[in-house]
């Protein structure tokens, strides 16, 4: 039978009523978080899930809550309502390990809407993950709202029945509402954690800090101060400070001043860095900076000063010894002759007088010029780049021992010596840089080197043999081209007795030969002599020698060798064709002697025998025609011959003619 409308009409009033009168008392409760009440939000949310599930009689509720050092990750807060503990542990584990991360599940949805959501049935539901769990426990019906905390959902309050209950819409408005209500009391309570933090950060930056910090009030009296500022002056403790003038802790010769900056500080808002002597209780003085600022009220009238005040004695021992140290070393680099820079930021700072003679500029000229102006081209881009890795990476240091070739003012080149290292300088990170004039240097290597050059040509590269022996007659060195000739390389020469490749039979007088030599250095000495090359051959020498003393101080003998094998022959086979004329002439003579033949006679008869006319052997030998043929008559006479003809194949015949 259905109920009356009126009777269901009276229902829904009155269950409007429960709600609202839950949703008063559940406003009051978050309203007092925080309080001794209510110790907390997670206390507020305790408080609201047991009221609801109590209202309603549901028997599970529970809280989500954002995951510690999550941004979008919620997680179980602990918070539970249970009517039957044992009944619904293990839901209450499912729950535990589930983690919300989007879309999922009743709360998830929520978490994504940002609005209450109702589920009839949870085992029935599609994407439930405690779906199975639920229905073991006997829950059937769910619903779950958000706490939103800001632009923050600040926890998800979940509820499940025993029963299949269709969506209650007047529940639901009184979810919203409830989550307005609790998330209010977030802010609130994240507000009041804020204001606690600051705070106790404001304490610990007051008491830790190493600087003195005190409040005063507009005419200079100590409303409040940390410990630092009682050491500062001498006090037993914060407490001895207060209710005294900040003035009198200056010195009376900056009194004047500190009123004059307690003025401005009223006037533009603040001072900073203001250096002031403060004397102590017990008279002694120390050197303070001081910055000051105005507290203003919230209708921005002033109402205190606050001041931090710094203790620099130490930073003025150190700027001192700083400034002492600079001077010494300014003292010490004008005295020395190396040219001194140094660098800062790819700028020159300093300049010793050695660098302004060096580069032609002055010291002003050097601080105010590009310094790779000085660096000559061909060097500049790599230095630059290496000096641009020195300043860019506090590991890499600068470039240092290596030479370069910098350009005066006026244009000329030199060498330079490079060494650098890292500095403190004027409170940052510089290079400290010297640098030798190794032109000199440079040109005398370099005139080595041509020198070397021109020995390595006359020495190594000449086609005659070279070769330099000790005192002791052993081989020091020997050219390409002399060893070559021999037959050797020439590291199987060096170190080996020099008479081994003469021939035996004149090693005796070439021993000798070096020994005069030896004994009268500088002396040209010559000979000509035998050696035998490594294959056997033996070959004929002219060789030139001189003692002299090498670079350090030890004799030596300098032997120019010529290979005269070739003259030698020649002349040998000069030699015996010369004897073998000779002979031949004896034999012409001992049978030109048989007829009486004069020499004349022989050299016509030769001549006639040739086939020459008079006037061809008159020509020839300087004389008449005539006188040809009165010697020509006196052979055919002396010979018994009728004829030119005849006499000629006698002297033939006989060997007369050669």
């Amino acid at each position: 039978m259905k109920e009356p409308e009126q009777s269901r009409s009276h229902k829904t009033k009155g269950a409007k009523g429960q709600l609202q009168e839950l949703i008063d008392v559940i406003a009051l409760r978050a309203s007092t978080a925080g309080v001794a009440e209510v110790q907390g939000i997670e206390d507020a949310l305790r408080f609201v899930v047991d009221r609801i599930c109590r209202h309603t009689g549901w028997p599970v509720g529970h809280v989500y809550m954002p995951a510690p050092a999550s941004e979008d990750e919620y997680v179980s807060a602990g918070i539970w309502h249970l009517d039957d503990a044992a009944a619904l542990e293990r839901f209450r584990k499912a729950t535990e390990q589930t983690r919300l991360n989007g879309d999922v599940g009743l709360p998830g949805r929520v978490l994504s809407s940002g609005r209450p959501a109702w589920v009839v049935d949870v085992g029935q539901e599609p994407g439930f993950p405690r779906a199975a769990a639920a229905r073991r426990a006997g829950l059937k019906s769910a619903v779950a709202f958000p706490i939103q905390a800001g632009e923050r959902t600040g926890a998800v309050v979940e509820f499940f029945s025993r029963e299949v209950m269709e969506a209650n819409e007047h529940l639901l408005e009184a979810m919203v509402s409830i989550g307005t209500e609790l998330g209010r009391a977030f802010e609130r309570s994240r507000e009041l954690s804020m204001a606690q933090q600051a705070a106790e950060l404001y304490r610990s930056v007051v008491e830790t800090s190493p600087d003195a910090i005190m409040v005063t009030d507009l005419n200079g009296r100590v409303l409040m101060c940390n410990q630092q500022a009682a050491a500062h002056h001498g006090a037993e403790g914060p407490e001895a400070m207060l209710g005294l003038s900040g003035f009198d802790f200056v010195a009376p010769e900056d009194r004047e001043r500190a009123v004059e900056n307690a003025r401005r500080t009223l006037e533009t808002g603040g001072v900073r860095n203001v250096e002031y002597t403060l004397v102590r209780r017990d008279g002694s003085r120390i050197p303070a900076e001081l910055s000051a600022s105005l507290i203003r009220d919230p209708q921005g009238q002033p109402r205190a000063f606050i001041a931090v005040v710094r203790n620099v004695a130490e930073r003025k021992k150190s700027e001192d010894a700083l400034r002492q140290s600079e001077e010494k070393f300014r003292t010490l680099t004008e005295m020395n002759a190396a040219a001194t820079f140094v660098f800062k930021k790819g700028r020159l700072v300093y300049a010793n007088s050695a660098a302004a003679e060096m580069t032609g500029y002055s010291v002003d000229e050097l601080l105010t010029i590009d310094p790779w102006k000085t660096v000559h081209p061909d060097f500049r881009e790599s230095l630059e780049e290496a000096w641009r890795a020195t300043f860019e990476r506090p590991d890499q240091p600068p470039p240092s021992g290596f030479e370069v070739k910098i350009v005066t003012k006026d244009g000329d080149e030199r060498w330079v010596e490079y060494s650098a290292d890292l500095v403190d300088w004027e409170g940052g990170r510089g290079v400290l840089g010297t640098a030798y004039d190794v032109t000199e240097r440079k040109q005398a290597e370099q005139a080595l080197r041509d020198s070397e050059e021109r020995y390595r040509v006359m020495y190594q590269d000449n086609p005659s043999m070279y070769f330099t022996v000790d005192a002791a007659g052993r081989v020091l060195s020997v050219n390409q081209f002399g060893a070559e000739q021999l037959g050797y390389a020439p590291e199987e020469l060096a170190g080996t007795p020099v008479l081994e490749v003469f021939y035996d039979e004149d090693k005796e007088d070439i021993a000798r030969q070096l020994q005069l030599c030896m004994d009268t250095p500088g002396k040209m000495s010559h000979w000509e002599c035998r050696k035998v090359r490594k294959d056997g051959e033996v070959v004929w020498v002219k060789e030139a020698a001189r003692a002299t003393l090498d670079v350090n101080g030890e004799l030596i003998v300098l032997i120019v060798c010529e290979d005269i094998t070739e003259r030698r022959r020649m002349e040998e086979e000069l030699r015996k064709a010369r004897e073998e004329l000779e002979g031949k002439v004896e034999r012409q003579m001992q049978q030109g002697r048989a007829y009486g033949l004069t020499f004349r006679e022989l050299t016509v008869l030769h001549l006639v025998a040739a086939g020459n006319s008079d006037r061809e052997m008159a020509d020839k030998l300087g004389i008449s025609p005539l006188t040809v043929s009165k010697h020509v008559a006196n052979i055919l006479s002396k010979m018994g011959a009728s004829s030119r003809s005849e006499a000629s194949a006698r002297a033939v015949r006989e060997a007369l003619l050669v």
